[in-house]
């Protein structure tokens, strides 16, 4: 993964009604009409959102483009990479086959995998520790970014890119989130089903909620009306860089499938409704069970409590993905968010839908209050975003990825000193991060202050000896 950080609801009265409404909170019209009006200014929302009460379908819009090298528009029927969402899927699978009998939670993963290479985690990761991130099974990003050969076509293909790293800590006893470990569960799939983990999810998931435009396609494909995942470019201030290449080559127990939103609606009501699970099952499902910092992660879900209301589901994220399902039982809610472009407006609806439904939360707290000193800077310098950063006393936190990002959307429209000043505030506030000092030499030198990013790239080698990265933009600056 690169250094950067890795929605913006963009409607209008009717959306907002229908959210008010459908959240059975009072009218706030006229808050989420600005709301929605100020999204819409920023025109940099690219996806689709969709809202439902039980089965039925409030509100859903789409908004930007799909494809910027064509003009094709995103609609509700486009296809979004999903990134880690399926792993929803995957553990509906696993405890489909728990309920069936055929497997156990506590079972060893060597007793359905008995060749599996690293017999240390064979004997002792059970079912139970990789639906919940608790394994100790590492990852395969890097090995995967390495790869000189052929891309992995099948679960089996990735066992080379990890399972030979030892466990990372003792089964149980941390929390760490595994691709790794879900790409196991796919296999165990496979070994007890006797059928492709993409023929088995499609058929006791996809078939049996009804979601047809739903699958694990290879990138290469030629599907309709899929949307290419797009970042701002760093590099090119205007620009936006098509990730594809940089997704897996495959969607996969760990993630990566591709689906539309209301496809999403009809998984969350089909699981709500037994329709998946039997009631035990689905009660067993639908609960989180250690806290983590994403929240009580459970059986592949997250359940998160905002002032009281309970809120189920999964978000995902990679290169030009940002999405998430989101639903509360309680109220019988189903909110959907699907992003093609660069994190932000994903974070801006994610704190929007918060908020509607349950009110402020120490979450929606601190990212208000940043983008608070982002305007602030932006409107009166850098010298007043950070008294106000530095005065704050009521325990509210300055995110720094949020402050990075608008950074580089404003180098990116060619605003360079406010960029350059909000990445001076990452710094000032944020005292013991190297990421921030390394994220300045960045700015700086995509806007030209080669001297000055020189310096700031060895103040961070300074803290973080070796980085090669950091020494090759030395390197290459020292050269002009």
């Amino acid at each position: 993964m690169s250094r950067r950080g890795a929605l913006s609801l963009a409607g209008g009265l009717t959306s907002a009604l229908a959210l008010s409404s459908c959240a059975r909170h009072g009218s706030q019209g006229e808050r989420l009409i600005r709301h929605s009006q100020a999204l819409v200014r920023t025109k940099d929302f690219s996806g689709t959102v969709l809202l439902a009460c039980g089965q039925h379908v409030e509100f859903a819009e789409s908004y930007g483009l799909a494809d910027r090298g064509s003009g094709e528009h995103n609609t509700i029927d486009t296809k979004f990479n999903l990134a880690s969402i399926p792993k929803m899927f995957t553990a509906t699978c696993i405890l489909q086959l728990v309920e069936a009998g055929a497997i156990s939670l506590d079972d060893t993963l060597g007793m359905h995998l008995p060749d599996y290479p690293n017999r240390d985690a064979a004997e002792r990761v059970t079912i139970a520790h990789m639906l919940m991130h608790r394994s100790g099974i590492g990852n395969y990003w890097q090995g995967l970014a390495e790869l000189d050969g052929p891309h992995p076509d099948s679960h089996r293909d990735y066992l080379p890119l990890f399972a030979d790293i030892p466990l990372e800590h003792e089964p149980g006893n941390a929390f760490s989130y595994s691709n790794g470990g879900y790409v196991v569960l796919g296999l165990i799939i496979e070994a007890v089903t006797g059928k492709s983990y993409f023929e088995h999810v499609q058929q006791a998931v996809f078939d049996r909620a009804g979601m047809t435009n739903t699958g694990n396609w290879r990138q290469d494909a030629d599907v309709s009306n899929r949307a290419i995942p797009y970042m701002r470019s760093e590099e090119i201030p205007g620009e936006w860089v098509d990730c594809s290449s940089r997704l897996e080559p495959r969607g996969s127990a760990g993630g990566g499938a591709y689906s539309t939103a209301g496809d999403l609606h009809r998984f969350a009501t089909a699981l709500m409704r037994n329709r998946l699970l039997g009631a035990e099952m689905t009660s067993v499902f639908l609960q989180g069970r250690g806290e983590t910092p994403v929240g009580s992660y459970g059986y592949g879900i997250i359940e998160q409590d905002l002032n009281g209301t309970r809120l189920l589901g999964h978000s995902g994220g990679h290169y030009g993905i940002a999405c998430e399902l989101m639903m509360f039982p309680e109220l019988d809610t189903t909110f959907v968010v699907l992003t093609n472009g660069d994190v932000d407006a994903y974070w801006d609806t994610e704190a929007f839908v918060h908020e509607l439904i349950a009110g402020p939360t120490e979450k929606t707290r601190n990212y208000r209050f940043t983008q608070d000193l982002v305007d602030l800077t932006a409107l009166k310098g850098l010298e007043a975003g950070v008294t106000m950063g530095q005065a704050n006393t009521d325990g509210r936190k300055a995110r720094e990825g949020v402050v990075d990002l608008a950074a580089f959307k404003l180098i990116h429209r060619g605003q360079n000193e406010i960029g350059i000043n909000l990445l001076q505030l990452n710094r000032a506030l944020q005292r013991n991060s190297d990421y921030a000092i390394y994220r300045l030499a960045d700015g700086l030198r995509v806007t030209g202050q080669t001297a000055q990013a020189l310096d700031m790239y060895r103040t961070y080698l300074g803290r973080v000896p070796g980085d090669a990265e950091a020494e090759a933009r030395i390197a290459e600056l020292s050269k002009s």
